[in-house]
């Protein structure tokens, strides 16, 4: 048996394997080519001086912003601040990762795009997934009761990405929430008030909002038979349609989740509709 234990042998090596050529079945041409194969390798990674040749380019799922892309991006960003701040909200601030306990069990099936890191000072830490569990953590850590909060920062998930489609494995992510006791249905109105002057203002030509409600998804998967232990995954699923056509979507809850054939069609007759109020612009949907 011929041993290779290191690339800085391989051209003695090659001297030595040819005094094989009298073994059976083995051929000073199939050895040299071997040899060739090892040799060519050994270029590939960088030859004797130990260092490893690399491409220059980001990591999957993120990207550089030239000037002119950042340009953009700041006038972006205080269109929306502007309109934050008009509204009476006040900005916080949060680690970029928090404890790995902290954000554990948050988010469902997604909780396995969470990027985990290695622990460096006997605390087990993460990056955050959204702004939304900081926040949370945040209020409860300081009693607060009542705030109006935007917070614009960067948010990480170990997704698979899909560049040409704009999904990254590190974005923005602009949050403007209401926290406390208030009138019914007043914060969400206003809410929708600072979506529709956004828009309006980056004058993107024309948009549509939709509103969602997670009771009528969970009034319509009972309608088609899902059982209560699975309205969590399943809707997890569902929430996929906007990149996945509706064929995949369907496998995965019958083949993956265990759901009927006969709910998961019924699920699809309600989320093909489509439409709008009699009297309003406004599309009213039951997943996102």
């Amino acid at each position: 048996m011929l041993c290779v234990r290191a690339c800085s042998g391989l051209i003695r090596t090659a001297m030595r394997v040819r005094t094989l050529h009298s073994f059976p079945g083995i051929t000073v041409a199939q050895i040299d080519e071997e040899v060739s194969k090892l040799l060519q390798l050994k270029a590939q990674i960088g030859g004797d001086d130990g260092k490893h040749q690399f491409v220059l380019k980001t990591a999957k799922g993120t990207r550089d912003y030239n000037p002119k892309q950042m340009a953009i991006r700041e006038k972006v960003f205080n269109t929306i601040l502007g309109c934050f701040k008009r509204h009476g909200a006040e900005t916080i601030d949060t680690p970029v990762f928090e404890l790995k306990e902290t954000l554990t069990g948050k988010y469902g099936e997604d909780s396995k795009l969470i990027y985990d890191l290695k622990d460096q000072g006997g605390e087990l830490l993460s990056l955050r997934y959204d702004l939304t569990v900081p926040f949370a953590r945040y209020l409860a850590m300081n009693k607060i009761t009542n705030i109006k909060r935007y917070h614009i920062a960067k948010v990480y998930r170990r997704d698979n990405p899909a560049m040409t489609r704009g999904r990254y494995r590190e974005f923005y992510q602009c949050d403007f929430d209401i926290a406390g006791q208030y009138d019914a249905m007043i914060p969400d109105a206003e809410c929708l008030k600072i979506v529709y002057e956004i828009l309006s203002e980056l004058d993107i030509g024309d948009f549509r909002i939709k509103v969602n409600d997670r009771r009528i998804l969970d009034g319509m998967f009972a309608v088609c038979g899902v059982p209560d232990d699975k309205f969590r995954t399943i809707c997890s699923t569902v929430d996929k349609l906007d990149k996945m056509p509706w064929e995949e979507v369907r496998k995965e809850m019958v083949s993956e989740k265990g759901l009927s054939e006969e709910a998961a069609d019924q699920i699809g007759e309600y989320v093909s509709l489509q439409g709008e109020t009699p009297n309003s612009q406004t599309s009213v949907i039951c997943c996102q």
